[in-house]
C-alpha cells in the first residue's frame, strides 16, 4: 500500500497535466477563434477553410478533458466569441450566396431560413 502523501503526489501531477491539456486546448481554440475573426472583418476570407478543420478537431479532442471551476470566465468568453465569429460566418456565407445569385441576374429574396432565388 502506497503512502498517503506519494497517492496525493500523483493525483495532484494528474491534475496539474489534465489542466494543462485543457489549458492547452484552451488556447489553440482561442488563437483558431481570433484568427478567424479577423479574417471575417479582412478582404481575405481564404483561411476560413483551416478554421473549419481547426474546429473539427477542437471538437474531437474537447471529449477527454475536464474544466475546472475556474475556468468557467475562459470557458464563458470563448463561448462569446465563438457565437459571434458563428454569425459573421453565416452573414458572410449569406453575402457569397448572394453575390453567386447576382452573377445569375437572379432576384434575391431573404426569407428566415436564408437568402433564395426568385421564380
Amino acid at each position: 500500500m502506497l503512502p498517503e502523501t506519494e497517492v496525493n503526489t500523483r493525483r495532484s501531477s494528474a491534475e496539474r497535466t489534465e489542466d494543462f491539456s485543457t489549458n492547452a486546448w484552451l488556447d489553440r481554440v482561442e488563437a483558431s477563434v481570433e484568427r478567424a475573426h479577423a479574417v471575417l472583418l479582412g478582404p481575405f476570407r481564404s483561411d476560413l477553410p483551416k478554421f473549419t478543420g481547426e474546429m473539427e478537431w477542437a471538437c474531437r479532442e474537447r471529449s477527454g478533458l475536464a474544466a475546472k471551476p475556474a475556468m468557467a470566465p475562459r470557458l464563458a468568453a470563448l463561448r462569446e466569441r465563438l457565437t459571434l465569429v458563428r454569425s459573421m460566418l453565416r452573414q458572410a456565407a449569406a453575402l457569397e450566396q448572394a453575390r453567386e445569385q447576382s452573377k445569375a441576374e437572379c432576384v434575391l429574396g431573404y426569407t428566415p431560413t436564408g437568402l433564395e432565388r426568385a421564380l
